[in-house]
């Protein structure tokens, strides 16, 4: 496979953009609001939170660098998919909550689920060289 239709680059390239920038932003608003995302994991039953919560951050915000730059694309995807799988069944545990706080929950489940599924597609991209990209990788 290869990104030489007209547009195909340059779209890839976009969409890694965006899907970086959000995912950095969030990893950086974690850390930047650190008492307070770590006090809402410990109520969760998070443990070790004062560890997880920076440690997770950190590599969120490695896996976007990793995709925006195209420098180990693979590690990146799954490092994304990684965080999306670890932190989402115990912080949007909508099965759990009851009324409006149910629905908020399950909202943030399924966007969750969607990007953890990009994270996926951007996993499996990378065994093909990126337009726009590093070009440093696994394979």
């Amino acid at each position: 496979m290869t990104f030489d239709a007209a547009g195909t680059g340059e779209a890839l390239l976009a969409g890694r953009v965006v899907f970086a920038f959000a995912m950095g932003y969030l990893a950086v608003g974690n850390l930047r609001s650190l008492s307070g995302t770590v006090g809402y994991a410990r109520s969760k039953g998070v443990p070790a939170a004062g560890l997880m919560v920076p440690a997770t951050s950190l590599m969120l915000f490695a896996g976007a660098a990793a995709i925006l730059t195209g420098a180990y694309p693979a590690l990146g995807g799954l490092a994304v998919v990684g965080f999306l799988v670890g932190v989402t069944p115990v912080m949007h545990d909508f099965w759990n909550q009851d009324g409006m706080e149910r629905q908020n929950e399950q909202t943030a489940f399924l966007k969750n689920a969607a990007l953890a599924a990009a994270g996926l597609v951007f996993f499996a991209l990378s065994a093909t060289p990126w337009p726009y990209a590093v070009g440093l990788g696994l394979w």
